[in-house]
C-alpha cells in the first residue's frame, strides 16, 4: 500500500497529494492517513458530512464517490486490519484468478494471536506470514499463491482444490517448488495433507474444455435438467451440447480455443450456419457457469420455454447422430427439466 508522505504546499497541493494517494489505493484511504497528509479530525468529519469521503468500514473511506470497484473493497478491507494485513483464503484466490466465489465477506489474515473481529471482513489470525508468503498484486498486499493454496486445502474439497492447483498452471503461476517450501514450513496447517497429495502426484492441467464440459455436466445433473447430446453433427457442424427438441445448441466456450481473431470470425460462421439450419445458438463461458449459474439456467430455460417443438426432429436425430460412448441419447434428451418452470418437451 502507499507510502504517506506529509504536504509541502498549501491546500491545493494537500487536495492534490490525496486524490494520488486515494488513486494509489484503488480510491480508499484510512482516517490516520488523512491525518498524516494534514487533515484534521474536524476536517476528517466535514468531508464525511459533505459526501466527499464515504465510511466503508471503521476508520477506512472511499474517496468522491459511494460505490467501489472490486479491488477497492479488497483494499479496504486490508486497510481496515491494519499495517500488516493481507487478503487470504478464498478472497486471495480469487484476486489470483484461481477460483470465482460470490462470497458476501472479504477474507483477510492478521499475523498474530488477536480474536479481534469486523463487520463485513473475516479475520483469520496466523502466528506467523514468512516474507516469501506475501507480496503485493494489483497494488493490495496479498497472501503469496502457494500461502494462498495452503490456506485453501482447509476449506475445499480435494476436487476443488485440484482444481485451483491446475488454474494456477493454466495461469503461468504455479512454483511447485514454493508450494513445498509452504507445506514444509506449515505442518500443523489444516489441509495440509491434502494439498500434499495433490502436489505429489501433480502432472499438469487436463485441456481446459474438459474441465468445462465436466462443470456443464455437473450444472446440466444438478439443475435437474434433461439430459443433452454431446460433441454431435447438427447441419453440418460438430457443436459441443445440443438439445434437439429445444432446437438448441450450447457452445462452451473457452478463452485458451476462442481468444484469436480467426476463432472469433470461424465462431460467428458456425453460428450463421446453425441458426440458418433453426437452430438457437448459446455461448457460455466458463466464468459465467461458476460464477453465475443461476443467470445460465434462466437463459437455458427462456429458451427452452419459447421452443416450438420440432415434430419428429428429436427420432431423426436420434437416428443420425452418433455421440461417443457414454454420451446421452436423444431419448434421455426429451425428458423435459423440473428446475424453477417447465418448458414444452
Amino acid at each position: 500500500m502507499a507510502t504517506t508522505s506529509l504536504p509541502t504546499g498549501g491546500y491545493a497541493e494537500r487536495e492534490r497529494q490525496i486524490a494520488a494517494f486515494a488513486v494509489a489505493q484503488h480510491d480508499v484511504v484510512t482516517r490516520q492517513q488523512l491525518l498524516e497528509l494534514g487533515l484534521g479530525p474536524g476536517a476528517v468529519k466535514s468531508r464525511v458530512a459533505t459526501g466527499r469521503l464515504y465510511p466503508i468500514h471503521a476508520g477506512v473511506y472511499g474517496v468522491g464517490r459511494p460505490s467501489l470497484s472490486t479491488l477497492g473493497h479488497r483494499m479496504a478491507a486490508v486497510l481496515a486490519c491494519g499495517p500488516t494485513a493481507v487478503l487470504s483464503h478464498k478472497s486471495a484466490a480469487e484476486h489470483w484468478g484461481l477460483l470465482v466465489t460470490a462470497q458476501a465477506k472479504a477474507d483477510v489474515t492478521v499475523p498474530g494471536t488477536s480474536r479481534a473481529q469486523r463487520p463485513k471482513i473475516r479475520v483469520h489470525r496466523a502466528r506467523t506470514l514468512a516474507p516469501d508468503e506475501v507480496t503485493i498484486l494489483d497494488g493490495i498486499p496479498v497472501t503469496s499463491l502457494a500461502r494462498t493454496l495452503l490456506d485453501l486445502a482447509g476449506s475445499l474439497t480435494r476436487d476443488r482444490l485440484l482444481r485451483a492447483v491446475e488454474q494456477a498452471d493454466r495461469i503461468q503461476k504455479l512454483d511447485c517448488r514454493a508450494v513445498m517450501v509452504v507445506l514444509d514450513r506449515h505442518p500443523r496447517h489444516n489441509g495440509r495433507a491434502k494439498l500434499r497429495r495433490i502436489m505429489a502426484t501433480y502432472a499438469g492441467p487436463p485441456d481446459v474444455r474438459s474441465v468445462l464440459e465436466r462443470d456443464f455436466h455437473a450444472f446440466v445433473i444438478t439443475s435437474d435438467l434433461p439430459l443433452p447430446l454431446l460433441n454431435v453433427d447438427v447441419a453440418g457442424v460438430t457443436v459441443d451440447v445440443h438439445w434437439p427438441q429445444w432446437r438448441l445448441v450450447v457452445e462452451l466456450d473457452s478463452r485458451g480455443y476462442h481468444m484469436d481473431t480467426a476463432a472469433f470470425e470461424n465462431d460467428r460462421i458456425r453460428d450463421a450456419k446453425l441458426m440458418r439450419a433453426g437452430q438457437r445458438v448459446l455461448r457460455i463461458t466458463h466464468r459465467r457457469l461458476t460464477g453465475h449459474p443461476g443467470d445460465v439456467l434462466d437463459d437455458i430455460l427462456a429458451l427452452a420455454a419459447d421452443a416450438e417443438p420440432a415434430l419428429g426432429h428429436t427420432t431423426a436425430l436420434a437416428a443420425d447422430a452418433e455421440p461417443a460412448p457414454g454420451h446421452t441419447t436423444a431419448r434421455a434428451a426429451a425428458t423435459p427439466p423440473r428446475a424453477r418452470r417447465r418448458p414444452p418437451a
